[in-house]
């Protein structure tokens, strides 16, 4: 199922969600255009059928085009239909979106991509309601409310005639700008549990929410991949599960997430502030940490472990990792899982990296750096 085609029936509780609500609910009456912007991800097909199931046209079609997915040719065909013989895979007639959309909704994402020549066929449907099939002569009628979309700027896409500017002033009507998922985590969690519901029924497993921890790692990630992005990591999480809660360990892509986010802000905090959201990571975050530092970023946490101190395992006496640098503490806490599990596999899968970095880590020497 299509990501925004599920959250289409979200009421999503941040308020820029609220004031996008309210807005269409004023004008959705009116047969005035839609236009919708927002980063890749971030929810436009869902408003954009939201607005279906909300008009006077919702007992109609809603037809969803990307028009980026599509040669120049090929998207013509896909917008106006061909008659046979139009083109050379032409082997017979096809109905166009414009055609299947008659008297409902044909929702145009990445409008920017279009070919000029489909930009101009395009105007003149939006003009006259009339258009022709590809390789045809017939006149044809139709319909169609329509709402544009773009990732894109789309006025720098005008300035630079990418697209046409009376084309880009005939969709304008009301623009609504959706912010991405990372400004708005009020609405991670309700599409979280939608996201559980639906891929537990798809896997048939018993997956009925998820732990408080776990949420909010989630609300505080960067997805740069926004509703998208969290539908695929809930998706990989419900095959991971093997209870009845999603947890921490069945996200294995969120610390990377988490960890740019912190350390983005690390450096401009003072050390109480630099020590205070340290004792509140969980455990096992704290461990993906010290894994990470070594390979992705290590400049903004060498102050880190000056004077904090670090649980081994949960119940297990603390280790002292006070004036230890990056890689001492890896290396104690390598040793230290070492002893405690039965065999280097159990000790390398409880920090979530392969036995030889386990042994790389146990084995560093001053001599090493």
């Amino acid at each position: 199922m299509n990501t925004n085609q599920q959250s289409a029936f979200i009421q999503l509780p941040s308020a820029p969600m609220e004031a996008i609500y309210n807005t269409i609910q004023q004008v959705v009456k009116s047969n005035i255009p839609f236009f919708i912007t927002g980063e890749t991800g971030v929810g436009k097909e869902g408003i954009a059928r939201y607005i279906h199931e909300t008009s006077p046209r919702t007992d109609k079609p809603f037809i969803a085009i990307n028009c980026g997915r599509f040669s120049a040719e090929l998207l013509q065909s896909e917008l106006f239909g061909h008659e046979a013989g139009a083109f050379t895979s032409a082997i017979r007639q096809r109905r166009g979106a414009f055609e299947a959309a008659d008297g409902g909704i044909l929702f145009l994402d990445e409008v920017p991509e279009m070919s000029l020549d489909a930009q101009k066929m395009l105007l003149r449907v939006l003009d006259t309601a009339t258009f022709t099939r590809l390789g045809g002569n017939e006149v044809l009628t139709v319909d169609v409310h329509i709402i544009a979309a773009t990732n894109r700027d789309i006025v720098k896409a005008v300035t630079n005639r990418e697209f046409r500017e009376d084309l880009y002033y005939r969709l304008k009507g009301m623009m609504l700008h959706l912010p991405p998922l990372r400004e708005r985590a009020e609405d991670i969690g309700p599409l979280v549990e939608a996201f559980i519901n639906e891929f537990s029924a798809e896997y048939g497993k018993n997956v009925t929410g998820i732990t408080a921890e776990a949420l909010k790692q989630l609300e505080q990630a960067a997805w740069p991949g926004n509703i998208r992005q969290l539908r695929s990591t809930i998706q990989t999480a419900v095959a991971l599960a093997t209870t009845d809660e999603l947890e921490l360990k069945d996200f294995p892509d969120i610390y990377p997430e988490f960890i740019q986010t912190l350390i983005s802000i690390w450096q401009t905090l003072p050390s109480e502030t630099q020590l205070a959201i340290w004792e509140t990571l969980p455990l096992e975050l704290q461990h993906a940490i010290m894994h990470e530092v070594s390979t992705r970023a290590p400049e903004p946490w060498r102050s880190l472990p000056t004077s904090y101190t670090s649980k081994t395992r949960e119940g297990d006496e603390h280790l002292d990792i006070k004036n230890m640098n990056q890689n001492q503490i890896l290396r104690a806490v390598a040793q230290k899982r070492i002893e405690q599990y039965a065999s280097l596999r159990e000790a390398a899968e409880s920090l979530d990296i392969d036995i030889r970095t386990l042994q790389k880590y146990a084995q560093w020497k001053e001599s090493n750096r």
